[in-house]
């Protein structure tokens, strides 16, 4: 008799199980679709802007596909236009506008850095500001995203726990997701990076943060030379 007046008990919670997982599935193919949508590309050549430049702008070029943007955000983006600058100062302004995906802000270090950085780069000045890196992972407390909201954005598009095609060897060169408040940003350096290597970056970037304990960080998985690198980040146009 026990047995039977517990049969409907074990029925309700198979059934409560069954409808937490279906939830669960359903999350995840809506952060996997939200994650694919088309967004919108912003690009621009920093020599274009710059044709006086005494250095190599490369590094700062931004190739970018953005998504999880609402329209407001996409009409401002796609709007700016760093040639309207009336000087090399608000010309690097707005390009690294583009690259952050918000306004200018000296107050932020790491777009001060970058500003000082490029306008070096303009004059043909050799900049302390670019962080010198060798190792083969390394995690970075600057260019930094929180990282627990980027990281299913990463995850995915790194084609860990999605299937995504990133099209590396086509332009963009970075894919940056809107995500909990946080521009989360993948760049690769060129199109011959290796697809794995985006799992592997993420995978080992993802192990030494959490190691870590940090709470908001950016990582780069450096290539060789047959390929190239990967970068997470808050920034369109990579780590460094």
């Amino acid at each position: 008799m026990m047995l039977l007046s517990a049969a409907p008990k074990l029925m309700a919670l198979v059934a409560l199980a069954a409808s937490a997982s279906a939830a669960a599935v359903a999350v995840t193919d809506s952060q996997e679709h939200e994650f694919n949508q088309q967004g919108f590309i912003v690009t621009h050549n920093a020599v274009d802007y710059f044709p006086h430049a005494k250095g190599d702008l490369s590094h700062w070029d931004v190739s970018v596909r953005y998504t999880g943007y609402n329209s407001s955000m996409e009409s401002w983006l796609t709007g700016l236009d760093p040639g309207s600058g009336a000087s090399d100062e608000d010309r690097a302004r707005l390009l690294l506008a583009a690259s952050y995906a918000k306004p200018f802000d000296h107050a932020d270090a790491d777009m001060d850095a970058d500003h000082r950085a490029l306008l070096d780069a303009v004059a043909g000045r050799q900049s302390d500001a670019l962080e010198k890196r060798n190792s083969h992972y390394i995690v970075s407390k600057a260019h930094v995203v929180v990282w627990h909201a980027c990281s299913a954005f990463f995850s995915c598009v790194s084609g860990t726990t999605c299937s995504f095609n990133i099209d590396v060897g086509k332009a963009p060169r970075s894919r940056c997701q809107s995500q909990g408040g946080q521009n989360c940003c993948i760049s690769w350096s060129t199109y011959k990076v290796q697809v794995g290597f985006f799992t592997r970056t993420w995978t080992n970037c993802n192990s030494e943060i959490n190691n870590e304990h940090l709470s908001s960080a950016s990582c780069e998985g450096k290539g060789d030379h047959t390929g190239g690198d990967v970068c997470l980040s808050n920034r369109a146009s990579g780590c460094t």
